[in-house]
């Protein structure tokens, strides 16, 4: 049996005032949903790279059935 990953959430800011957010240990779009609050107190928008766990569906997500 694997332990789950530890969430962390890593804010750099550089010399020259820009700053970034990097997650790990989350899967699909919870990364977004928990630096939200923090994109929006530090004043950042827009640009993002999406990391290959955000690709990762987890246990829980929906699945859609053709018919046919």
């Amino acid at each position: 049996m694997t332990s789950p990953m530890t969430k962390k959430i890593e804010i750099t800011v550089r010399p020259d005032g820009s700053v970034s957010i990097k997650t790990t240990g989350f899967t699909g779009g919870s990364c977004r949903e928990a630096t939200r609050e923090l994109e929006r107190a530090l004043g950042m928008s827009g640009r993002e790279s999406l990391l290959p766990e955000f690709f990762v569906r987890t246990g829980n997500s929906e699945r859609i059935q053709q018919r046919g």
